[in-house]
């Protein structure tokens, strides 16, 4: 007996210092992936300049980027189950890393663009794989737990690395500064070589989800499949308004601070000091959700970020930096509350398949919608353009409802 509990206790021990393991490195990931792919916000600005670019063309070149990344999002998936996500994700941040490094060589816009496509291919194996390895590495209630970290770590890379661009660029070029973060990433796939485990396991411990009491009714029971297929369409609807609305407004925030008189620096103070309120965002919505319930939170986060867009367009810019950070926690925050979700939709076994298909369907929708406004924006102007992407969150509100599915 004691024999068989200190084995217990040392299988416990070794399967919790696993889950560390791959929680540090798909929270590493993380960082390095939407740090790098944030920081292109901040480009867009610097390569209209150098360029000549219109904001439809700007938009062009992120519908790129997004595109790319959405669309590798469920081959990603299911290389990763063919030859190993660990793999694959080391390979996608190499090849991230390898594009950053070849932008300022560019010498024209067409190269620029072949080279964000292919950024674009490698970003896109880090959400679905990652996700997939937190879901099936930690048990059910530690899962939303897990990917609230995951995603607080994304955020983390979404300050850091922009704001470490700003500061490059007052003493050296972009390209320069550029290749900088692409060593970087050769430092990240290295950890995650390092850290990753060559097999994805079952949850800790390996133990088997226990079965509910004598006359409760199972997980999921009352989700009956068609009501389940509706809810998850539903949740990738507001996924795809979330991910437009994140992805209009920063990419051409940047040109609104600009008419208001901003130089890059301050824009990449102004970028950094939203995604710093981004990972608070994260940490507020996490802390909100239990007290205030999961749809009062997102809804409450939408109509929030609506109102500080709004109030961005008609303030002075030394009063637009008082409501970044605000804008920040807001706009960022419900993406956890969203990703959590997706796991508890996700059919038994399919979870990979469950987070490729949501990412690809909202970032798909944050690929194509700057194109969209950037147009928009080259037509009507900046503001009234700005005021549309803030009113489409409020066709978030009616898709909540079939989601009170899984918030009893």
């Amino acid at each position: 007996m004691t024999i068989a509990k200190d084995n217990a206790t040392a299988q416990t021990l070794t399967d919790a210092r696993a889950g560390r393991r791959v929680l540090s490195a798909t929270s590493l990931a993380h960082l390095y992936h939407d740090g790098a792919t944030d920081m292109h916000y901040l480009l867009f600005a610097i390569w209209q300049q150098q360029f000549g670019l219109s904001m439809m063309q700007i938009g062009l070149l992120k519908t790129l980027f997004s595109g790319s990344l959405a669309v590798w999002q469920i081959p990603a998936g299911e290389l990763g189950k063919k030859f190993g996500e660990r793999k694959l994700l080391i390979a996608g941040t190499l090849l991230l890393s390898s594009a950053l490094f070849l932008y300022a060589f560019s010498s024209g816009i067409i190269q620029l663009m072949a080279l964000i496509i292919l950024g674009g291919m490698g970003a896109s194996v880090q959400h679905p794989l990652a996700s997939s390895y937190i879901s099936h590495r930690f048990a059910a209630r530690q899962t939303r737990l897990a990917l609230s970290t995951y995603n607080f770590f994304g955020d983390v890379g979404k300050s850091l690395i922009p704001s470490a661009i700003s500061g490059l660029l007052l003493i050296v070029s972009w390209g320069t500064s550029v290749q900088v973060i692409a060593a970087l990433g050769c430092v990240t796939a290295a950890g995650l070589r390092f850290l990753l485990p060559r097999k994805v396991t079952g949850p800790l411990s390996a133990a088997p989800r226990a079965a509910p009491p004598a006359g409760a009714a199972p997980e999921n029971a009352l989700l009956p499949e068609a009501r389940r297929k509706f809810a998850f369409a539903c949740l990738c609807m507001i996924g795809s308004l979330d991910n437009a609305t994140r992805a209009g407004t920063l990419t051409f925030l940047p040109f609104l601070l600009a008419a208001k008189g901003a130089t890059h620096a301050e824009v990449g103070f102004a970028l950094t000091a939203i995604f710093i309120g981004g990972a608070c965002g994260k940490l507020a919505c996490g802390a909100l959700a239990p007290w205030l319930g999961i749809l009062r939170t997102v809804a409450v986060s939408e109509a929030l970020t609506a109102g500080l867009i709004i109030a961005l367009l008609f303030t002075p810019l030394s009063v637009s930096y008082l409501l970044f950070i605000p804008l920040g926690i807001a706009l960022n925050g419900t993406s956890s509350i969203l990703y959590g979700t997706v796991a508890e939709l996700a059919k038994p076994g399919q979870q990979t398949r469950a987070f490729s298909i949501f990412y690809t369907i909202s970032l798909g929708c944050g690929a194509i919608m700057p194109i969209a406004y950037g147009a928009l924006g080259d037509h009507i102007g900046i503001v009234p353009a700005l005021s549309i992407v803030a009113l489409m969150l409020i066709g978030v509100i009616p898709l909540l409802l079939p989601l009170r599915i899984i918030a009893k």
